[in-house]
């Protein structure tokens, strides 16, 4: 598995082990939540805050991801 490491990670370093963190860990993940903080990109990225009761997380959807949705993102939506 993953082994501690000492001394400060560069960017490039931790989100590399972050993202093998999670890939290991998860195979597919579905979440469901509030949209706020919504800010479409001029590049068709569409960034936002995905919200419930107590947490918060910040997102991404992909401009091939958000050709592809049947609706338009909105802030207070339930996705």
């Amino acid at each position: 598995r993953h082994s501690p490491r000492e001394g400060a990670w560069s960017v490039s370093e931790l989100t590399a082990h972050l993202k093998a963190l999670v890939e290991e860990g998860f195979s597919r993940v579905e979440v469901e939540g509030q949209i706020s903080n919504h800010r479409p990109h001029p590049s068709g990225h569409l960034y936002f805050t995905l919200k419930d009761e107590r947490s918060q997380i910040r997102a991404v959807m992909f401009r091939s991801d958000a050709r592809r949705l049947t609706f338009r993102l909105e802030d207070g939506q339930h996705v």
